[in-house]
């Protein structure tokens, strides 16, 4: 490889993190919202998913990490008022 290829791949690699790190505020910001109901029935459709596709482990480091972030990340936004109807 010669610094033109090293370039491009740490261009490439900066991207992605970049896009990584949009995708896991989106994520965050979702799981605030879902009650604690919906985040359990997902984690049950989950480890069924994941039991077939033979990846349990997987399975259980999403939830655990869901559980987690919703328990310690808390609403970073406060509640929006709705603006008067005069």
């Amino acid at each position: 490889m010669n610094r033109h290829n090293h370039s491009e791949a740490l261009a490439d690699l900066n991207a992605a993190c970049h896009k990584i790190a949009i995708y896991w505020r989106l994520y965050v910001d979702w799981l605030m919202e879902v009650g604690w109901g919906r985040l359990a029935l997902l984690s049950l459709l989950a480890l069924i998913l994941c039991g077939t596709l033979l990846l349990p482990g997987l399975a259980t480091l999403m939830i655990l990490v869901s559980i987690f972030v919703k328990i310690f990340a808390g609403p970073r936004r406060p509640a929006q008022a709705l603006p008067d109807k005069s």
